[in-house]
C-alpha cells in the first residue's frame, strides 16, 4: 500500500480509537459497547478497501523510456537494432511488436525464431521487454480459411503507407478466430512468461492495424457493425475474456490496455474494460495513451482524460503520437510532451522506433523529463511560458494544415 495511504489509514484508525474510548464510557451503561466496536471494525475494513482501490497495489513494472520495435526476419534490421540498443544507455526497455501472421503462417506451426533473435539481443544487454502480438489485419489467412468471419474495410489513416488499401480483420467475437488466437497467446506464454526480462504484454484481441482499441468506424463500417448485433456487449465480453487469457498466460507480467475510441461508443465503454481489469488484476493492469503530443496540452483528448481519471488507481504511461525527428510538426516539441507526461504522472514513455534508437534524442527527452519531474507541473509550465516554448490549443495549427488529406479519415484513424 502506498505510504500516503498508510499514513491516512493510521490517522483514521487513531481517531476512531480515541472516539471509541470516549463513547464506550457512555455506551457501556446501555450495553451498546459491543455494537460500537463492531461498527468501528466495519469502518476500518471499508476504509482499507477504499484506499486499496485508490492506488495500484504493486510497484510499476515499467518505468522510464521505452522504444517500439517491429520484429523482423531481416538480418540487417536485427543487426542495426542490436548496435543501437547496446549504445543507448537511456533506454529502459523495448516494446516488441509481433505480427501474428509472421509467427504462424500455417495452423499450429509456430516459428518464434525472429522473436527469439530480438529477445536474445535484449538478454545480452539485460534490458526489459514487452510483447505485443498483433491480430487484426495481421491475422493469418488460414484463420479465415477455417471459417472465421471477416470484416472488410479500407485504411483511412493518411499517415499510413497503405492508406486507401483494402484490408480484412476478423470479427472479434467469432469463435474460430478466438480459438486460434487464444492458442497462440498460450504458446507465447509458455515460451516467454518465465523470462524475468519479459515484464509486460499488450492486451490485444479486438484490433485493426495497431495494438490500440481502434476498429474501423467510417459511416459504412458502422453500418456493417450494427448489422452484426449488439457490438458493445459483444466487445465487452471479448475484452473480459482476453484480459483473463493474457493474465493467465503471463501471470507475472503487466497487462497493458492501449486506449482509443472504440467505434461510436462513449468513453464509458473503455471505463468498463478498465474497471474489469483493475478489479481482477489491480497490481499489474495498466492503461496507455498512444496519442501523446507536444503541440499543446492534451487535456480534453478522450484517452488523455481517461489516464488522468484513473492515474491514482491504475499503472499508466504514454506512447508518442509521432516521431520527434524531422520537422516534428505532427508530434510537437519535447518540452510540451514532457509537460503532458508530468501532468498525468506518467510512469513510462514509449518513443517511436527512430527516436528511441537515437541516442541524442533519448538524451534530450531524458533531460527534459527529469527537469519536468523535478519542477512539477505548475512550475514547469511557468518555465515553458517564460521561455516561449508553451503553446495554447489555439496556437496548434497542425490539424488545420493536415485537414486537406485527413478529412476522409475524420475520427477513424488507426
Amino acid at each position: 500500500m502506498p505510504q500516503k495511504s498508510l499514513l491516512f489509514l493510521t490517522s483514521i484508525s487513531k481517531r476512531v480509537q480515541r472516539t471509541s474510548r470516549a463513547m464506550k464510557c457512555s455506551l457501556s451503561y446501555h450495553g451498546l459497547d459491543t455494537m460500537w466496536s463492531f461498527s468501528c471494525s466495519l469502518f476500518l475494513v471499508a476504509a482499507t478497501a477504499a484506499i486499496s482501490c485508490a492506488a495500484p497495489a504493486g510497484p510499476a513494472l515499467r518505468t522510464g523510456l521505452w522504444v517500439t520495435q517491429k520484429v523482423s526476419e531481416d538480418g540487417g534490421e536485427l543487426e542495426f537494432f542490436a548496435n543501437r540498443v547496446r549504445a543507448n544507455h537511456q533506454l529502459t526497455g523495448v516494446c516488441l511488436h509481433i505480427p501474428w501472421n509472421q509467427v504462424e503462417k500455417e495452423p499450429g506451426k509456430l516459428d518464434f525464431k525472429a522473436v527469439d533473435d530480438f529477445v536474445a539481443v535484449l538478454r545480452d544487454v539485460g534490458m526489459k521487454y514487452q510483447l505485443c502480438l498483433k491480430p487484426g489485419a495481421s491475422t493469418p489467412s488460414f484463420v479465415y480459411a477455417e471459417g472465421a468471419q471477416p470484416f472488410k474495410t479500407r485504411v483511412v489513416n493518411p499517415h499510413r503507407p497503405n492508406f486507401g488499401q483494402e484490408i480484412m480483420i476478423p470479427v472479434p467475437w467469432d469463435s474460430t478466430y478466438q480459438q486460434n488466437f487464444s492458442q497462440v497467446i498460450a504458446d507465447l506464454g509458455e515460451r516467454y512468461a518465465s523470462d524475468p526480462l519479459c515484464v509486460s504484454v499488450v492486451l490485444t484481441c479486438a484490433n485493426s492495424l495497431s495494438a490500440e482499441m481502434h476498429l474501423p468506424k467510417t459511416r459504412e463500417d458502422l453500418a456493417k457493425w450494427k448489422a452484426l448485433g449488439n457490438y458493445e456487449e459483444e466487445l465487452l465480453e471479448v475484452y473480459k475474456k482476453y484480459t483473463d487469457e493474457w493474465a493467465k498466460a503471463f501471470p507475472r507480467q503487466e497487462i497493458s490496455l492501449h486506449l482509443s475510441k472504440v467505434l461510436d461508443l462513449p468513453p464509458e465503454f473503455c471505463e468498463r474494460v478498465i474497471d474489469y481489469g483493475l478489479g481482477k488484476y489491480p497490481d499489474r493492469f495498466s492503461i496507455q495513451n498512444c496519442q501523446l503530443t507536444g503541440r499543446r496540452e492534451d487535456t480534453g483528448m478522450m484517452t488523455y482524460d481517461l489516464i488522468q481519471k484513473y492515474r491514482d488507481r491504475a499503472h499508466h504511461g504514454f506512447q508518442s503520437l509521432a516521431s520527434l525527428g524531422g520537422n516534428g510538426e505532427r508530434m510537437g516539441s519535447i518540452e510540451l510532451a514532457v509537460l503532458n507526461v508530468v501532468h498525468a504522472t506518467g510512469e513510462y514513455w514509449e518513443l517511436w522506433h527512430g527516436d528511441g534508437l537515437r541516442v541524442e534524442t533519448c538524451a534530450a527527452v531524458s533531460r527534459a523529463w527529469e527537469e519536468g519531474r523535478r519542477l512539477g507541473y505548475d512550475a514547469y509550465k511557468k518555465k515553458l511560458i517564460s521561455d516561449g516554448k508553451y503553446r495554447t490549443r489555439d496556437e496548434d495549427h497542425y490539424r488545420a494544415k493536415a485537414a486537406g488529406r485527413a478529412n476522409s479519415a475524420r475520427a477513424s484513424a488507426d
